[in-house]
């Protein structure tokens, strides 16, 4: 069996380096006058090219741009949907990092494309295929303050519709992979299983292209069996943090693929190439008809940029052990 490998996720903005670009110094260089807007949107393209030239170097089957553009999973996209605006700093789940808190104060809408045209450019880098990135949209909504629905189901039907649309634009620009990420998936208990549903059916429906549903740091076992007969083609489980996902394996319908979160993406060891091997092995003896990749468990960005290039090399070997049947 020959086992995918991608990311899961946003990507190290700085260099491991001497004389790359370093977009935080040049965004402080911006903030101080010394740069321009042009200056930071020329870092952030030079940027996602080194992203991408070291995920193909280290032999990834799919790529993804690193989200440089980006200062974290939600504001990049919140920010250009009708009806929301961006707040204060607020702490990110259980992590040490904050980000801006959208706040929907109005109907939401989408208006026209948000990163179709980072999309674009990174395309443009590469002739491997490269995933595109989306907050899932139940996420999106747990992540917000609502301001303006007295019903989830309503906030989260129209967060849906919204992103449908983008997904939509990132399909018709030549996507044929996006990731959306839904933490709060694993989070969700089983009475919000009617939210979930209307945040995810309008994203889902009608896709061509391939959907991955990537829940990092928790199993979303409560409402599974809510998600389990959506249209998505890949489920991203966390396997370090969260090892009831193993429990989800031989659940999935038939033909579907799973991103086994395998490469501990919150840790700077590295991991045995081999035991990871024995783990995808063991991923697959249970569900030998499902399509495998293995992955990050979440976002590498927050790793020193050498240990997260190391992972990757690391993710590799052991997807080739594991297609060998080394382990």
């Amino acid at each position: 069996m020959r086992f995918g490998t991608t990311l899961a996720g946003s990507y190290p903005k700085l260099p491991s380096r001497a004389g790359d670009v370093n977009l935080r110094v040049v965004k402080n260089r911006r903030d101080q006058g010394k740069a321009s807007d042009q200056d930071v949107t020329d870092a952030v393209r030079e940027t996602t090219r080194r992203v991408l030239a070291l995920e193909e170097r280290a032999g990834l089957d799919v790529l993804m741009d690193g989200c440089a553009a980006w200062d974290d999973a939600q504001t990049y996209v919140a920010r250009g949907l009708e009806g929301i605006r961006i707040a204060g700093l607020i702490r990110y789940l259980d992590t040490n990092t904050y980000y801006r808190q959208p706040e929907i104060a109005g109907p939401v809408s989408w208006k026209s494309p948000i990163t179709v045209e980072d999309f674009r450019a990174a395309k443009g880098m590469t002739s491997r295929p490269v995933k595109a990135f989306l907050p899932g949209p139940y996420s999106l909504y747990r992540f917000s303050k609502d301001l303006h629905y007295a019903d989830p189901v309503r906030a989260c039907s129209a967060l849906g519709e919204a992103l449908a649309k983008e997904a939509a634009a990132l399909e018709a620009a030549g996507a044929s992979w996006i990731h959306l990420e839904e933490p709060w998936l694993g989070r969700a208990r089983a009475e919000d299983a009617a939210a979930v549903r209307a945040a995810l059916t309008p994203v889902l429906a009608g896709r061509t292209l391939r959907t991955v549903l990537h829940v990092p740091f928790r199993a979303p076992s409560a409402i599974f069996a809510s998600i389990r007969d959506l249209p998505w083609n890949t489920l991203g489980l966390d396997l370090v943090e969260a090892p009831a996902g193993w429990e989800l394996i031989p659940m999935l319908p038939e033909g579907r693929g799973v991103a086994l979160g395998l490469i501990d993406a919150r840790n700077t060891k590295l991991e045995d190439s081999a035991e990871v091997a024995r783990q995808a092995a063991r991923a697959a003896g249970l569900r030998p008809d499902l399509h495998y990749q293995i992955t990050p468990t979440a976002s590498l960005e927050y790793l020193p940029a050498d240990r997260a290039e190391a992972k990757v090399a690391r993710l590799v070997d052991s997807a080739r052990l594991a297609g060998k049947g080394d382990a």
